[in-house]
């Protein structure tokens, strides 16, 4: 079962990539400098960033199948936390963002809050599969999500750096953690 939900999980995990270039390469309004992924949830984007959120959400199930049918230690509790994620992909596309300079709303901060959970759950889940897997690629896209982490947050901080830096490190962040568990999958897949 583990190997039969990795494989599954690493598809879609590849198809989110595949997603996630199209959103951007598609004609619209935003650019991947000034504007938050979540901005793509609005407006003539919004089908295509919703398929790629719904795609992710399934990847996120998947792999915790594989998790928790897995031999590992703590399986149930990444399992948990894997689920939690697939629960705040299938919601994400239901409270879309606000987007910048709009009156702030309950929705959109509903929105940011689960923005933070995504990113903080699958930051932290990264040491759990890089202590289990040991892989150098885990390690360096570990680093690299952690270091983008920190970029969007002081951008986030410092409105000044806001429009030149939280888009591009936003992203950054989201290729990391997308690269290291669609490698993750394929590890699982051959034990």
């Amino acid at each position: 079962m583990t190997t039969t939900f990795a494989a599954a999980a690493a598809g879609l995990f590849l198809i989110r990539l595949v997603l996630f270039a199209a959103l951007h390469l598609v004609r619209s309004d935003y650019n991947l400098v000034e504007h938050a992924v979540s901005d793509y949830a609005v407006g003539p984007t919004r089908r295509l960033s919703s398929a790629m959120t719904w795609v992710t959400a399934a990847g996120w199930a998947c792999l915790a199948v594989a998790v928790w049918s897995s031999d590992w230690d703590n399986h149930a509790s990444v399992g948990v936390w894997l689920a939690i994620l697939a629960v705040l992909f299938v919601a994400l596309p239901i409270v879309p963002t606000d987007l910048e300079g709009a009156r702030r709303t309950t929705i959109g901060r509903l929105h940011y809050l689960l923005a933070i959970a995504w990113f903080a759950i699958s930051y932290t889940l990264t040491g759990t599969f890089h202590d289990h897997l040991h892989n150098t690629a885990l390690n360096v896209l570990r680093w690299v999500a952690v270091i983008s982490l920190a970029a969007l947050v002081i951008a986030l901080a410092v409105r000044p750096l806001r429009p030149k830096f939280f888009g591009i490190s936003e992203r950054v962040f989201i290729l990391a953690i997308n690269l290291f568990y669609l490698i993750a999958a394929a590890m699982l897949i051959s034990g």
